[in-house]
């Protein structure tokens, strides 16, 4: 390896092999854990990375051309959508494949997909073509990352089935990354690993708070006060004499303990202690902002207004991430250089309100910007099939394109609504 690879290898952080850049990563691994147990036993932890996953696991992937001048998205008959459409791998359909990544990549900050196909031979040529068979999560394997001979490399490893070691080129490998730039391969802190220091110490603090209580209530029910007897003589009396005072306790209606002895009571208040609402409002919040879930979405109560915050800063990102990954794996420079990529469609608008939806469907009525079946399914109804229409008169679109296209070949000025031109629609 010459001398000026190796000055850009150590500028980026990467070691030959057999030193740091040699790294084994756990792809499904907790590192810190709170009260005994793992993070995701918090249930504010597990509603935070539910709510995102659950989100991101609406969407739906597309393998498309995309193409500009003009602008035009063409949905590609391949076998990578044939997965995406009926069974992603052996266990799971697109929307628990989804959710399975994105809760990877929350509690680990890495996520790899291992890409399943066949190279079939492209008749009369040289070359083959892959035919995906399906894309598996990798959670039960370690991944040591090394760079060997000018090539970067993974290597997967398990000791499920006596052990089983998969040596293939890292670009062979769908990795995703959350929080991308601390290490130079992972996402992360410098070590490529989940930082939840920060998150362990507020539940740890959450964890004494919801002890103490129940505690504090207790001790407030059971103790009541000392009694102190001012002789030391007749036993046996000073035993009648605490029986009787419990009778009296325990059952006087007024409160009030009569006793024919002389002693002292000396009564003990121990009050629960409340805690203010705004102290655990706070530590929930600091618990639930490093996954970009505010209140109201945890609660599931959010305006639109809420809701459109939540995805910008928790989701977004994610489908970029994913949809990036896919797309430079699964597509050669050359088709990614004429439009491959894999798109996701989100369909947010679903989820807000029935008013805000229909406002859209009514902004995109004249245009014919959604067509009649897709205005219907945004409200909530299932699609007729009847054509879609637009102009004042609500004629088809190819009738009036074909209207349009007619006047200009007989030398007319077309007109958006051909009930404007009464000679031409005699």
């Amino acid at each position: 390896m010459g001398t000026t690879k190796n000055a850009i290898h150590n500028l980026l952080g990467w070691d030959r092999v057999g030193n740091r850049h040699s790294q084994i990563v756990n792809a499904n691994n907790v590192l810190f854990s709170s009260f005994g147990t793992e993070i995701t036993a918090s249930e504010i932890v597990k509603t935070a990375i539910h709510r995102v996953a659950e989100e991101i696991s609406k969407c739906s992937l597309k393998s498309v051309v995309e193409k500009n001048d003009p602008r035009r998205v063409t949905v590609c008959d391949d076998s990578i959508n044939a997965v995406f459409s009926g069974r992603v791998n052996k266990l799971c359909g697109l929307k628990d494949f989804l959710y399975k990544i994105v809760y990877l990549l929350l509690v680990n900050r890495n996520c790899f997909i291992y890409w399943a196909y066949d190279e079939v031979p492209i008749k009369g040529t040289d070359k083959v073509r892959r035919v995906t068979r399906g894309f598996y999560p990798i959670e039960n394997a370690n991944v040591r990352l090394y760079y060997l001979d000018g090539e970067l490399r993974t290597e997967l490893s398990t000791t499920a089935g006596g052990g089983i070691v998969l040596d293939l080129p890292y670009s062979d490998l769908i990795h995703i990354r959350n929080g991308y730039g601390a290490n130079a391969f992972l996402g992360g802190n410098a070590s490529g690993r989940a930082d939840f220091r920060e998150i362990l110490g507020n539940l740890q603090t959450l964890h004494v708070i919801k002890e103490a209580i129940p505690k504090s209530l207790e001790a407030s029910l059971s103790l009541k006060g000392v009694l102190t007897l001012k002789t030391v003589a007749d036993a046996d009396k000073r035993e009648v004499k605490r029986e009787t005072f419990e009778d009296h306790l325990f059952n006087s209606r007024y409160g009030i303990v009569a006793t024919d002895y002389e002693s002292d009571f000396q009564p003990i208040n121990i009050q629960t202690q409340d805690i203010p609402s705004n102290v655990l409002s706070f530590i929930r919040d600091e618990i639930l902002s490093p996954f970009g879930v505010s209140l109201p979405i945890y609660l599931g109560k959010y305006t639109d207004e809420d809701y459109t915050a939540f995805w910008q800063t928790a989701c977004e990102g994610i489908t970029l991430a994913i949809t990036d990954a896919f797309r430079i794996v699964l597509f050669t420079p050359h088709e990614i250089k004429y439009g491959h990529k894999i798109k996701c469609y989100d369909k947010i608008a679903q989820s807000l309100s029935f008013a805000r939806r229909q406002e859209i469907a009514e902004m995109t009525k004249e245009d014919a910007l959604l067509s009649r079946d897709e205005r219907r399914e945004l409200l909530g109804y299932d699609p007729d099939g009847q054509p879609t229409r637009v102009s004042l008169n609500y004629i088809d679109v190819d009738l009036a394109n074909k209207y349009q296209s007619a006047a200009i070949q007989q030398g007319k000025k077309p007109t958006a609504n051909p009930a404007d031109n009464k000679e031409e629609t005699e």
